[in-house]
C-alpha cells in the first residue's frame, strides 16, 4: 500500500501515517517482532496503539515486546503457550499459530486473549520476523464456559467447530459427553478433528465433509445424519449447527450431536415395511373402488371387503355405508374426495376405518375424478403397520425414555406453539419448573435404581396433577416442567402447591426405611415480549430463589 502511494507520487510520510491509521482501526492488537533478539534488528519491533485500548498499556511504555509478553502471561498458561510455539517451530513455522491464554491487564486483572502469528520474511529489514494480532476473547471464553455447563444437562454432545478447510477442522469446545458418544475425549479434538473423522463410517466421511463445505460456503444452518463406529458398533448421529462468526478464514459453528440410532432403526424398519407393502400391492393386496357421486352408488373390490373384514353378504355398497365406517375425526377428510373438480381432480388421503371386529385400521386412498365430473375411481390399501411405526417413531422422538412423559425437545416445541397462541388470543399462559431437593444425596444414600424410582414416580404425580391439555415434561436429570395454557400465575401456583404437598406426602420404601422426598417449584406467567428463553429464565430464577429460601416450597417469579 505504501509502495503504491510512493509510485503515485504521495509523500512517503503521509502514506506511513495512513497505514498507521488503518492498523489502529483494526479491533485487535497488531504486532511485529524479530524472530531472534540476537539479529540486531530490534528497532523493527512494532505494536499498534490498540494495546492501550485492549490491555491498558500505553504503547510508549513497551520497550521490549518479548519481555513485556513473558512478564504478563498468566503463570499457569506460559508452559502451554510455549509448547504450542515449539510444535509450530518444529513444523518450520508453517501456517498460522493460534494460541489462547490469560494475559494481565494494566489493572492487574487477567483477561483471556487469542494470538494469531505468522512468519514473515521482510525485504525492508532483511530478516525474518513474526507478525500477528492479539485479540481479547474474554466474552467468548465466558460463553464457552456457559455452554460447557449447559452441556451437562443436554441430551447430546454440545460443540463449537472451527472450519478453515477440509484439512483444517477442529473442535475448540466439545462437551465431556463426547467420550461417551464417540469414545473421544475433548482434549483430543481441540487442535484437530482427525480423531473424530477417523470414527466416521468410511462411506459417510466424504459426504459429511462435503456437507460442511457446502454449508460454510453458503453460511446456512448445517444438518446431517451420519454413522460412526464405536467399539465395532454402528451408531447413527444427527448433527446440527449454525454459523456463529468468521475470524480471518475461520468459521465457527455452534451445534449439537445426538445419538439417533433408535430413531434410525425405526426409520429403517419403516422403510422395510413400506417395501413389503409395495410388494404386497404388486401381488394384488390393494383394493379398488368406483363411486358415482350422482347415484351415491359405490362399487368395491373383494380386497376392500376383506381388508375391512366384511362378510360376503354385506351387500350395501353406498357411499353413505362406506362413510359410516370412517373414524368420526377423519370423516371430513374423506368427504373432501367428493369435492374434487376437473381442475383439481386427484387426492391422496390417510384415515382410519372401523374393521368388522370393532377395531380401527389405517388406510390410504388415492382417488381421481373422471372426465364426466361425477365418477370417482380410487385405490384402497391397509397401512396400519406403517402408521403404527410412524406413531411409535413420533412417540419415541418426543418422550423421555425413563418416565414416559414428554422430553425437553418436544416440550420446547409446545412452549413455542402455546406462546404464539397466547399472544394471538391475549390469554394467560404459565410455566412451572420443578426440581427434586437433595436428589444427589438420595442417589448416594440409596443407589441410582432407587433414584430412578423417585424420578419415575414424580413424573407420574406431575402428570396426574395437571389437566389433559396441559403439557408435562422431564427437561433435565431431576428437573421437570409443566406448561399450563389459559392459566394465570395465581392458579398455576395453586397447582404447584398441591403437587408439592402430594409429593412430600408420598412415602417411598427402601430396605425397610420409609423415605420422603421434597421438591422446590418455580412459577412464572407469560409477559409481553416473552419467548421460551425469557419465560424459562424467570421460572428458573424463582426456583433457584426457592432453593435458597430453604427448599420444599413454591416460589413465584413475580416475587423476585
Amino acid at each position: 500500500m505504501i509502495q503504491n502511494s510512493l509510485i503515485a507520487g504521495t509523500d512517503p510520510l503521509d502514506a506511513i501515517d495512513e497505514f498507521q491509521a488503518i492498523v489502529d482501526d483494526i479491533p485487535s492488537i497488531v504486532f511485529r517482532t524479530p524472530m531472534s533478539s540476537d539479529n540486531g534488528d530490534a528497532e523493527s519491533a512494532f505494536i499498534s496503539n490498540d494495546v492501550e485500548r485492549s490491555l491498558g498499556y500505553p504503547r510508549a511504555t513497551i520497550n521490549n515486546l518479548e519481555d513485556w509478553w513473558y512478564s504478563n502471561v498468566h503463570p499457569d498458561d506460559i508452559s502451554i503457550a510455549n509448547d504450542q510455539f515449539s510444535r509450530w517451530q518444529q513444523a518450520d513455522f508453517k501456517g498460522l499459530l493460534r494460541r489462547q491464554y490469560r494475559f494481565k491487564h494494566k489493572t492487574e486483572d487477567y483477561l483471556w486473549v487469542e494470538d494469531l502469528i505468522r512468519k514473515h520474511s521482510s525485504s525492508t529489514h532483511h530478516a525474518d520476523q513474526f507478525v500477528g494480532t492479539i485479540t481479547v476473547i474474554e466474552d467468548l471464553v465466558k460463553t464457552r464456559e456457559q455452554l460447557r455447563q449447559l452441556s451437562y444437562i443436554l441430551p447430546g454432545v454440545l460443540y463449537q467447530l472451527r472450519f478453515v478447510s477440509r484439512s483444517d477442522i477442529s473442535f475448540p469446545l466439545i462437551s465431556a459427553h463426547s467420550k461417551k458418544l464417540f469414545d473421544i475425549s475433548p482434549s483430543e479434538l481441540a487442535d484437530s478433528a482427525e480423531a473424530f473423522f477417523d470414527k466416521v463410517h468410511p462411506d459417510d466421511r466424504e459426504p459429511l465433509i462435503e456437507s460442511l463445505e457446502d454449508a460454510s460456503n453458503k453460511l446456512t444452518p448445517w444438518q446431517f445424519e451420519f454413522r460412526v463406529m464405536v467399539e465395532q458398533k454402528v451408531v447413527w448421529i444427527s448433527g446440527r449447527a449454525v454459523p456463529d462468526k468468521q475470524v480471518e478464514d475461520n468459521l465457527i459453528w455452534n451445534g449439537l450431536f445426538i445419538d439417533n440410532t433408535d430413531k434410525k432403526s425405526l426409520e429403517l424398519e419403516l422403510k422395510r415395511t413400506n417395501d413389503e407393502l409395495k410388494r404386497a400391492q404388486q401381488v394384488g393386496r390393494v383394493g379398488h373402488w368406483q363411486a358415482n357421486l350422482k347415484s351415491r352408488e359405490l362399487i368395491r373390490s373383494t380386497m376392500v371387503r376383506e381388508l375391512l373384514g366384511l362378510e360376503k353378504t354385506d351387500s350395501n355398497t353406498s357411499i353413505e355405508r362406506f362413510n359410516s365406517l370412517v373414524h368420526p375425526d377423519d370423516l371430513e377428510d374423506v368427504k373432501s374426495l367428493e369435492r374434487l373438480t376437473p381442475n383439481n381432480n386427484k387426492l391422496q388421503i390417510q384415515h382410519r376405518m372401523q374393521h368388522a371386529d370393532g377395531h380401527y385400521i389405517w388406510v390410504e386412498e388415492f382417488a381421481e375424478l373422471q372426465n364426466d365430473g361425477y365418477t370417482l375411481i380410487g385405490t384402497f390399501r391397509d397401512i396400519t403397520e406403517q402408521k403404527t411405526l410412524e406413531l411409535e417413531l413420533l412417540k419415541k422422538s418426543s418422550t423421555d425414555r425413563m418416565t414416559g412423559i414428554y422430553n425437553r425437545g418436544y416440550f420446547t416445541e409446545q412452549v413455542d406453539k402455546e406462546l404464539s397462541r397466547a399472544k394471538r388470543n391475549g390469554r394467560p399462559l404459565s410455566l412451572i419448573i420443578l426440581d427434586i431437593d437433595h436428589f444427589k444425596n438420595c442417589n448416594d444414600s440409596y443407589g441410582h435404581p432407587f433414584g430412578d424410582e423417585v424420578i419415575i414416580k414424580i413424573a407420574s404425580l406431575l402428570e396426574n396433577a395437571i389437566r389433559s391439555h396441559d403439557t408435562a415434561a422431564r427437561i433435565g436429570g431431576e428437573e421437570f416442567a409443566a406448561l399450563l395454557p389459559e392459566t394465570n400465575q395465581t392458579d398455576a401456583a395453586a397447582v404447584a402447591e398441591k403437587l408439592r404437598t402430594t409429593i412430600s406426602a408420598h412415602k417411598f420404601s427402601k430396605n425397610g426405611d420409609d423415605i420422603f422426598v421434597t421438591v422446590t417449584l418455580g412459577v412464572a406467567e407469560v409477559q409481553p415480549g416473552d419467548n421460551w428463553t425469557k419465560l424459562f429464565n424467570r421460572a428458573d430464577k424463582a426456583l433457584y430463589r426457592g432453593k435458597q429460601s430453604g427448599r420444599d416450597q413454591v416460589f413465584l417469579a413475580s416475587d423476585l
